[in-house]
Order: C-alpha cells, then sequence, then structure tokens
C-alpha cells in the first residue's frame, strides 16, 4: 500500500512538471508580422509634387473576420483558417491605414496627410473612404485585394471618386512571410491607384477652412 501511495504521489508530481512546463514555454511562441509603405524598385517614381494638398485617410470599412489579432489566410474558395502562431503586431486594419497614408503621401508629395479619426491640423481638400471587402489568400498560391474606395471633398461632402478595385499578388512560397509580403505588394497598388487618379484631377477643390468632423 505504500508503495501504491509512493508511485501515485511521483506521477502526479511528474504530471505537475510537465504542465509547468507548457506554461513556461512548452509551446512555440508566436511570430508577429507588419505591412510597411512600398519602398526601392517596388515603390516607384513620385507621382505629382502637390506639397499644399490635404489628405484625410479613412475611415476604414473592414470585414469582422480579418479584425483580430491572428493572420487568416483561406483554403480555397470558402474555408477560413486563422493561424494562432502568426499574428499581427498590431492591427491589420491600422497597419493598412497607415500604409495607405504613408504611400500617398510619397507619391503626391505631400507631408499633410492624417488618418483617421485624428483631426487633421492643416486645410485638408479630400477624405478617402475605404471599404474592403477582401484581403486574404492562400499560402503559395496568391493573395487578393478587393476594395471600394471614394474621394470625398472635405469642403462640401461631395464625392468626385467612387472606383472598385480588384489585385492579385503570387506568393513566392508557402511560409507565412510570403504571404504577408504579397499583402504588401497588393495595398501598394492600391496605394497608387489612388494616387494615379488624385493626381489626373482637373483642379483640386479648395481646401475646407476648419475640418472639425468627418
Amino acid at each position: 500500500m505504500q508503495r501504491f501511495v509512493r508511485g501515485v504521489g511521483f506521477g502526479a508530481a511528474l504530471l505537475a512538471a510537465a504542465l509547468a512546463t507548457a506554461c513556461l514555454g512548452g509551446s512555440a511562441a508566436p511570430r508577429f508580422y507588419t505591412l510597411s509603405p512600398a519602398s526601392g524598385a517596388a515603390a516607384g517614381p513620385p507621382l505629382a509634387s502637390l506639397p499644399e494638398l490635404g489628405l484625410v485617410v479613412g475611415p476604414l470599412e473592414f470585414p469582422r473576420y480579418l479584425d483580430r489579432p491572428e493572420v487568416v489566410t483561406r483554403d480555397g474558395s470558402h474555408r477560413l483558417i486563422v493561424l494562432d502562431a502568426h499574428r499581427w503586431g498590431g492591427s491589420l486594419r491600422s497597419d493598412i491605414l497607415r500604409v495607405l497614408a504613408d504611400d500617398l503621401g510619397r507619391l503626391l508629395g505631400t507631408p499633410r496627410v492624417v488618418i483617421y479619426p485624428s483631426e487633421p491640423r492643416f486645410p485638408a481638400s479630400w477624405r478617402i473612404l475605404l471599404d474592403v471587402r477582401e484581403f486574404e489568400g492562400e499560402p503559395g498560391a496568391k493573395v487578393t485585394l478587393r476594395a471600394r474606395w471614394t474621394l470625398v471633398s472635405v469642403a462640401d461632402g461631395h464625392a468626385a471618386i467612387i472606383e472598385s478595385a480588384e489585385f492579385e499578388e503570387p506568393t513566392a512560397s508557402g511560409s507565412v512571410e510570403d504571404l504577408v509580403g504579397a499583402e504588401n505588394r497588393a495595398l501598394g497598388a492600391l496605394g497608387r491607384q489612388i494616387a494615379e487618379r488624385i493626381a489626373t484631377l482637373s483642379s483640386s477643390p479648395a481646401p475646407a477652412p476648419q475640418a472639425r468632423g468627418y
């Protein structure tokens, strides 16, 4: 009987040690990713120099299944996969707005770009409304970005441009890092499309005297 009790106690100690090891790092630590503004050859040349142009980027409508800390991929047409071990360093929503704001400022040659919901401290001409419908892909295959964007005059709320966009970018491999790289390129293509349309407008609307709301 004493030997049995000792055996049970030893087994319990092993189980406790195993649980402690798992809690202290037995599973692999998650990897974190972020999107970045286009740079180098991928960035392409600036489209204009409009230092007085003021832009407000956002708000952004976004699918709920993407608005989470984990990276989401697609397996076929209908199945989504949430990768718990691969996460966004901040949030995908904030990354999209930040990258588009940086790319638009560089492409249009203006430092006057603010991200919603921040209030601009300069006269703003245009507000860019974004509705992302799809922004994920299959590792080892491709990434798809589908979005609708609207260019609105801050002065009078008139929509000058309403356009849909769809971009596909191949992934270099089956890794999540290459998947995020393909998402980065697709987002850069969207930023360039928006910048091209703004740059080709015949004239900019008069900036709003005070931009106190969106």
